[in-house]
This record gives structure tokens, C-alpha cells and sequence, in this order.
């Protein structure tokens, strides 16, 4: 939570309207579900708070505020307790200012039968004064005595450069010690000024005509020792983009030039998701879009999904200037890749128009014939029938032949075109044929 946000609740809770003490309410819940512990002033309050909102009947209005009397009286005395020895409950309420009637209605509601609901919502409200006076309001005037120590110092920041900006035009020597001195200054202040600091931060860039490298010293600074405060004043800029800023394009300029000089605070998945969807549901026009594109670009590897394919879109319309995540070693290294992988595309092709001197060919399967055993589509081999109506001569084989397995090929071939016309073949030629096949079949293994 933000000290301005801090504030608001602050005003919410204290508030005379019944809505805006719910939407303060329902502020201090989503802390509690954020955040691992509350502080407990804050916790009781919204517990005293969401009492006076029970709607049940009288018992459960009576449960509740029991309950959150309980828990304010015993968390306080816990915490003031202090010493070897553990003191009286008595002792430590007059010390801290509860009086003596909340310790014993907070003694009956734990220990014996539950006091009157008129009781208990006397209780509330005393708890409920005590708490502000106690811890409310000394925590708001700490706050705006912080944030006026803090414009302090960014005033005389920008004077100081106003100054040196003013004698750079005479002619005159600058001394930059002083911009160092007044940088560590304001990089050094205390935990409640650091949280404020973002705050008005926004409203000098805003206001101011300073460019960007008048405010680098200072962010350079703050992202090298405060960097969760460099990362706040990311988050308002994105979160006032639309509604705070005239001039848009000079914010955009702003966070692009933090981007490039590396000055963008704690970076983290969620954080840069949330920047963009802070901008497109605030104001969905051109800007903006490019104003999503610079900061998806800023950590592209670690954006995935959705946001990964809205990157790609938005860089169609506004390309990158640089590509943050590929140093100039890697670009060569895509290069050789992508070489590599043409010419495998390459080798594959030439192996592939090598195929087609291959005696196999595809074949339709619409056109398929029944064929004997053994033969394929267009085959050279004669007809395996032993009987033709037509017959013709045999032509007669040489006894003095070797046999078949010890057959040539140029012999095989011999002696298929010698019976490729005759429509008769006798069995001396079938195991020719067979020989041929197997010659065949060895060639290919």
C-alpha cells in the first residue's frame, strides 16, 4: 500500500458515511489478503468497523462486537507488556490509556456471559477514538511532515539545476559536487520519506520542463540503493498515464529512456504485466499501445501467452528500435543457425530430386489391376500363364550353359530379351525369371 492510499483509507474508515466506511473496509481486507501481517491498529479498526456492519440478529451482533474487543484489548496489552516478568492487565491499560470498564467488558466477554449490545457498542466507539488518536492520526502528520521534507528537497533539486543550466548558458564553470551531494541527500532519507518520494516525483516530471538526463543523476542513484522506489515511480507513471498527463508523449519518452539506460527498479514477471494492463484498460489508443510495447520489449524472454502474442502485434505497429534481450553475439549466432538450416533444407532437396531416377514410382491406387504373384505395374516380366492359344516356338536353351546362380547379369539380360516376345515360357525360363529377381532383389539389399 502507498501512503497516499494509506491516507485515503485512513480518511474512509473515520469517515460520517456508512459507504465510505465499507469501501475503506473492503481496502483494509485486501491488505490483510496481500500482505502476510497487518499492523494491528489497522487490523482492530477494520474489525470494530465490520462489527457496526453485522446485519444478523442481536446475538451475532453481539458475537462480533465481542470479539473485536477482545482482540483490540488483548493484542494492545501484549504488545505493551514488556520485562522479565509479565504484569497485570490493569497495570499495563492505565499506562497505554484504556481505561479500567474495557477491561472488564472485555473480562465478561471471555470469561463469563456476554455484556448488552448497548455496552459493547459503547466499547466500539471508545476503541475507535482511541485507536485514531493513538496510532491514526500521529502516523498522518509523520506522513505529511515527511512529504513536505521530501518536496523540499526535490525543490531545491530542480533549482540547483535551473542554476547550473542558467550559468552553462553564460559561459560559466559548473560544479556537479553539488548535484552529487544533494543526490545522496535525498537517496538517504528516512523510510517514510523513500515511500513518498515516487509521489512527488510524478508531479515534478510532470510539471517540470526537465528532460530526462536532468533527473538521471538522481534515478541512477535511486535504482542502485533504493531500486523498489525506482519500480513505484514506474508503477505511477503507468497508473496516472491517461488520467494525470498532458503531455502523453513526453512520459512515453521518459520510460523509454529509463528502459534504455537499464533504470527500470525490481524487475519481475508480474510486475511488467501489470503495467500493461494498468495502461490498456486506462486508455486503449495508439500511445498507449506503444507506450505496451516498449515495456513487454524491455523483458521479452520472460513474457509468455497471451502477452507474448499482444508483443508481436504491437511491434508490427511499432517496431523496435533495439532488441533488449539479443546482444550482438547472439544475432550472429541466429545467423549461423538459420545457415545451417538452409542448407539441410538444401541437401534434402537435391536427395529428393536424386529419387527420381529410381525404377520405383508411385503408383494410384484407383488404377491397381490384379496381377500374378510377383509382378508389378508395367513390369518387363512376361505373362506367367503356361498355356497360350497362340503359341509360338520355344526358344530353345544351351545345355552348355552355367547354371543360374552362376549367371552374369549382362547373361540375364541376355536372356530376358530373348523370351520377352514369347507368349509360351517353359521351365527351364520360369527359373531363369526366378534367378533374374533374386539377382534383382540382391541389388537392392
Amino acid at each position: 500500500k502507498s501512503p497516499s492510499e494509506w491516507q485515503t483509507v485512513y480518511k474512509m474508515l473515520y469517515s460520517p458515511d456508512s459507504s465510505s466506511k465499507r469501501e475503506g473496509l473492503s481496502f483494509v481486507r485486501t491488505w490483510a489478503v496481500r500482505s502476510q501481517r497487518l499492523p494491528l491498529s489497522v487490523e482492530c479498526t477494520g474489525e470494530l468497523v465490520a462489527a457496526s456492519f453485522e446485519s444478523g440478529d442481536k446475538t451475532a451482533q453481539i458475537s462480533a462486537y465481542s470479539l473485536a474487543i477482545i482482540r483490540f484489548v488483548n493484542g494492545h496489552i501484549d504488545r505493551a507488556q514488556g520485562g522479565v516478568f509479565a504484569r497485570s492487565v490493569a497495570s499495563v491499560a492505565a499506562e497505554i490509556g484504556i481505561p479500567d470498564w474495557m477491561i472488564d467488558i472485555r473480562h465478561e466477554a471471555t470469561h463469563k456471559s456476554l455484556p448488552c449490545l448497548e455496552r459493547l457498542r459503547m466499547a466500539a466507539k471508545y476503541a475507535l477514538c482511541w485507536l485514531e488518536e493513538k496510532y491514526w492520526k500521529p502516523q498522518n502528520q509523520c506522513l505529511e511532515n515527511a512529504g513536505q521534507k521530501v518536496k523540499e528537497c526535490l525543490v531545491d533539486y530542480v533549482d540547483l539545476l535551473r542554476r547550473l543550466a542558467c550559468m552553462k548558458r553564460e559561459g560559466k564553470k559548473t560544479n556537479k559536487t553539488e548535484i552529487t551531494l544533494l543526490v545522496e541527500q535525498i537517496s538517504s532519507l528516512s523510510q517514510y520519506e523513500l515511500a513518498l518520494l515516487p509521489v512527488e516525483l510524478v508531479s515534478c516530471i510532470e510539471n517540470s520542463s526537465f528532460s530526462f538526463p536532468t533527473w538521471k543523476p538522481l534515478l541512477i542513484q535511486l535504482d542502485k540503493n533504493k531500486p523498489h522506489v525506482l519500480a513505484h515511480l514506474i508503477y505511477l507513471l503507468c497508473q496516472n498515464y491517461s488520467s494525470k498527463f498532458s503531455n502523453r508523449q513526453h512520459i512515453i519518452t521518459f520510460i523509454e529512456s529509463l528502459i534504455s539506460e537499464n533504470l527500470f527498479g525490481v524487475c519481475c514477471k508480474e510486475q511488467h504485466r501489470l503495467y500493461v494492463e494498468m495502461l490498456l484498460n486506462s486508455k486503449n489508443d495508439n500511445l498507449t499501445r506503444q507506450l505496451s510495447s516498449i515495456i513487454l520489449n524491455h523483458c521479452s524472454d520472460q513474457v509468455t501467452g497471451k502477452y507474448a502474442k499482444l508483443r508481436d502485434l504491437f511491434n508490427i505497429q511499432f517496431p523496435p528500435k533495439t532488441n533488449p534481450t539479443c546482444a550482438p553475439g547472439d544475432i550472429s549466432k541466429q545467423i549461423e543457425d538459420l545457415k545451417s538450416v538452409i542448407d539441410r533444407l538444401k541437401s534434402k532437396s537435391h536427395d529428393m530430386g536424386s529419387d527420381k531416377t529410381s525404377r520405383f514410382t508411385k503408383c494410384d491406387a484407383g488404377s491397381w489391376e490384379c496381377l500374378p504373384l510377383g509382378s508389378t505395374p508395367g513390369s518387363l516380366n512376361p505373362s506367367l500363364d503356361l498355356y497360350l492359344p497362340d503359341l509360338e516356338p520355344c526358344v530353345e536353351l544351351d545345355n552348355n550353359e552355367k547354371p543360374p546362380g552362376d549367371y552374369k547379369m549382362e547373361d540375364e539380360i541376355h536372356h530376358l530379351n530373348s523370351f520377352s516376345s514369347s507368349k509360351y515360357v517353359t521351365k527351364d525360363q520360369l527359373i531363369h525369371i526366378a534367378s533374374s529377381v533374386r539377382i534383382l532383389d540382391d541389388l537392392d539389399c
